[in-house]
């Protein structure tokens, strides 16, 4: 059939027709009196399901469908009757399930039910119109012979540019699992939410592009979809797999999205009994909080897009935190780091990330455990090796040969096996991953497993980017009583299957995808900066940790998507710590003459930050003078001092002294000054040197006088002989 001028125009002149597949190996085939329709790239009415009530084939009662269909072409519609289909062969293989989701669009798979003539029907659909429908399908007019998954939908047919005919004038296609009463056996089902992103800052330690976080935090926003997901389950297990970062990134946006705080942390006196000890990594003070919490400050104190922002971040922690309560939680290491690449260029940075978690778990009461996975859910041999024993590692069965295990073991670590097919969602033509799509997907690897008498758990990854459309649909349809919800932990404690890492397929497209050694060059550079920070500041305690946590953040699997800003990020950061790094000035004199061989000269230091500093100045020379370094000074804010530095001369000259300002560890700050030093007396060398002068001057003297006085009795010339 031939679609009017406008239709193609409008929907699919550029399209090329998508060639006819047969499938006899998924039991995909037309009904008898059916034709296989023609090649079509795109239908003029759009039919989106709804519901889909029960979500497997009841054993008795209706199954209940609902949905919208839209009139997407240029041409008025009418009279559209909907009809339900069901497929007639059963999928019973993970593989047909494959294979099915990538049927075409325009490949017959099931016959219409059609014995009460249509359970719809729309009068006139207008371009850009969209119609509610509901359908009721009895039980007895489904007739399935054989345990399986079958294909169903709905079909409509009406009159438009050309005259009604048999092909389906547009359609929705979804799974339904049918498993028989005499099916014996359970499966269990783990899904595991992940709560992953990119963190972007700014120069200052902000939290960047502000608006992309509002957008996905708010009503609608994906990462509002996902905590509205989990507490859809309500008392079915879930597993949450968290980016500490995350929780941390929002955490800050709740409290006004404060700047990198230079402010002091300890009290003045360091004998104050209030005095604590530094924060470990886990417990990073945020400006703005009280016990890890936002502090309750006056909205009027921000702009208003800050205040709304910081409105809508706290109640999303409220609301996950309400939601994990009493599931398990993974915590990936902290900013989601590239566990792949660290294992190649940075494998301490790993243990660094591993280490550090959100204060907001222990603030909630949340007991946590580490897990990793990537989100692609490869991971190579070395970042195998990397994770520390305790850590649970998921990992996509696409490493695996045909028959992945569910749990396995290697050099001592725990593979939890996730299903890729059952997180890849529906069939076309409708969204492969709403709500229904994800779920009847899910549904259907497990029906395959129980109809195998396979016990072994499946577990399911929620795709990182996926925006559930309808919370509350997926879980409601997650209840036959061949499938038993639960965590991770459990599908964990199953024995394992060994493996070799090595032999398990890590493909090179993921290899060429890993951060490079420069991103961990500019994370580890932006990290000393921090250190160096802190030491500067002496009531600080706090920003090495902050700083340590972006950088984390910038060495994360989703900076794989723009290797070179984050980069650049990280690079700005460093710039911006330097300049404060910068602000503490040594002055040398113009010149020094010593008195004698050592003596002292007096730098000046200044301090140009708010804060109070602590520093050491440090001196480099030629070989000729010895400077000593300074004690440690601490200088107020605002402020200049003149310190005294003693120098010794080892030999006669003028002398090239540079000056340095370094933290209490011995590191450059960055302010440094030159000055030449003369010594104005002869070294000990002149003086012996002299000494031994004057002592053979002495001894030359003493010699002419014996000379001279042998001389005295010697005849002269004019009495040769003598007196006679």
């Amino acid at each position: 059939m031939v679609r009017s001028p406008s239709f193609r125009r409008a929907l699919g002149a550029a399209i090329g027709s998508l060639p006819l597949l047969a499938c006899p190996a998924l039991g995909v085939t037309a009904a008898a009196a059916t034709p296989i329709a023609p090649i079509r790239t795109l239908e003029p009415l759009s039919i989106e399901l709804s519901t889909l009530s029960p979500s497997v084939v009841p054993r008795e009662g209706p199954i209940r469908i609902t949905g919208t269909i839209t009139n997407i072409d240029i041409e008025t519609w009418s009279t559209i009757n909907l009809y339900p289909f069901v497929g007639d062969q059963p999928m019973t293989t993970s593989d047909e399930l494959a294979a099915a989701a990538k049927v075409p669009v325009d490949q017959e798979v099931g016959g219409r039910i059609t014995d009460s003539g249509p359970f719809d029907t729309v009068e006139e659909l207008a371009p850009g119109e969209s119609y509610f429908f509901s359908l009721t399908v009895p039980r007895d007019a489904i007739s399935l012979e054989r345990r399986g998954v079958y294909w169903f939908g709905v079909h409509a047919l009406g009159e438009g540019p050309v005259p009604r005919d048999r092909v389906a004038d547009g359609r929705a296609r979804t799974f339904l699992p049918y498993v028989p009463a005499n099916v014996e056996g359970t499966v269990e089902a783990g899904i595991v939410i992940p709560l992953r992103r990119y963190i972007a800052h700014e120069a200052d330690g902000a939290i960047a592009n502000t608006d992309d976080w509002t957008r996905t935090l708010e009503d609608g926003g994906r990462m509002r979809g996902l905590v509205d997901l989990g507490t859809a389950a309500g008392d079915q297990p879930v597993t949450w797999l968290i980016d500490p970062a995350l929780l941390d990134a929002v955490r800050r946006l709740a409290a006004g999205n404060p700047a990198r705080s230079l402010t002091p942390t300890q009290p003045a006196d360091p004998d104050d009994p209030d005095l604590t000890p530094s924060a470990s990594p886990s417990a990073t003070v945020v400006p703005g909080e009280t016990d890890g919490q936002p502090s309750e400050e006056p909205s009027d104190l921000l702009d208003p897009e800050a205040a709304a922002l910081a409105e809508t971040a706290t109640a999303w922690l409220a609301d996950l935190e309400d939601a994990v309560a009493d599931d398990q939680v993974l915590t990936l290491p902290y900013g989601d780091l590239d566990v792949a690449a660290s294992a190649q260029h940075d494998r301490a940075l790993y243990d660094v990330a591993a280490s550090r978690t959100s204060a907001l778990f222990e603030a909630w009461g949340v007991s946590t455990t580490s897990g990793i996975g990537s989100p692609s859910g490869y991971m190579d041999a070395a970042g195998i090796d990397l994770a520390t024993p305790d850590s649970t590692i998921l990992v996509t069965d696409r490493m695996f040969g045909d028959d992945p295990p569910a749990v396995a073991e290697a050099d001592g670590h725990t593979l939890v096996v996730t299903s890729t097919g059952a997180a890849s969602g529906g069939p076309l033509p409708g969204e492969r991953l709403s709500a229904i799509g994800l779920r009847q997907r899910l549904l259907s690897e497990a029906a395959v497993r129980v109809l195998e008498d396979d016990d072994q758990p499946l577990v399911m990854v929620l795709p990182v980017q996926w925006n559930p459309d309808d919370v509350n649909v997926f879980f409601d349809g997650l209840a036959p009583d061949w499938l038993d919800l639960s965590s991770v932990a459990d599908a964990a404690a199953r024995t394992a299957t060994p493996v070799d890492a090595a032999e398990l397929t890590y493909p090179d497209r993921q290899a060429d995808r890993e951060l490079d050694e420069r991103s961990f060059a500019a994370v580890e550079g932006l990290i000393t900066a921090g250190e160096k920070l802190q030491n500067l500041l002496t009531r600080n305690d706090q920003v090495a940790s902050v700083v340590t946590d972006q950088a984390l953040s910038s060495a994360s699997y989703a900076a794989r998507e723009a290797p070179r800003s984050a980069r650049q990020a990280v690079v700005a950061s460093r710039t911006w710590i330097d300049a404060r790094l910068g602000s503490v000035q040594v002055d040398a004199p113009p010149g020094v003459t010593l008195s004698g061989a050592s003596g002292t000269f007096a730098p000046t230091l200044t301090n140009a930050l708010d804060e109070p500093v602590t520093v050491v100045v440090t001196a480099r020379t030629d070989a000729g003078i010895v400077v000593s370094d300074s004690e440690e000074i601490q200088l107020a804010a605002d402020s200049q001092t003149t310190i005294l530095l003693r120098a010794r001369t080892l030999r006669l000259g003028v002398h090239s002294v540079t000056l340095y300002v370094t933290d209490t560890d011995g590191r450059l700050l960055g302010s440094s000054d030159q000055l030449p030093i003369r010594s104005g007396q002869v070294s000990t060398i002149i003086w012996v040197v002299l000494a031994s002068g004057a002592g053979i001057l002495f001894l030359a003297i003493g010699v002419r006088l014996v000379r001279r006085f042998r001389r005295r009795h010697e005849p002269t010339e004019a009495d040769p002989g003598g007196a006679t």
